[in-house]
């Protein structure tokens, strides 16, 4: 699957391993299978965003701390200067 995938199915299972949770746990909680846990943990089934707050919800975290961003997206703004759309 994706880097993307990948990553955010590694910090699913980096938290919900930190609050001694189960695949089973988490499943229960979200209403899906441990096995669809297992593969979005995995990185082999991309998480849809309603899933995803489910989720997050879950593990008690913001969105956002389960949400990847590849280095080469990571666009780094220098103090004062401003995309030229807004010049």
């Amino acid at each position: 699957m994706s880097e993307i995938s990948t990553e955010i199915g590694k910090r699913i299972r980096s938290l919900r391993k930190s609050r001694k949770m189960t695949l089973q746990d988490l499943a229960e909680m979200i209403s899906k299978s441990k096995a669809t846990i297992s593969k979005y943990e995995k990185g082999e089934i991309t998480v849809d965003i309603e899933t995803l707050y489910d989720i997050a919800a879950a593990l008690q975290v913001h969105v956002e701390q389960l949400l990847y961003t590849s280095p080469e997206r990571t666009v780094l703004a220098t103090k004062g200067s401003n995309p030229a759309f807004f010049s």
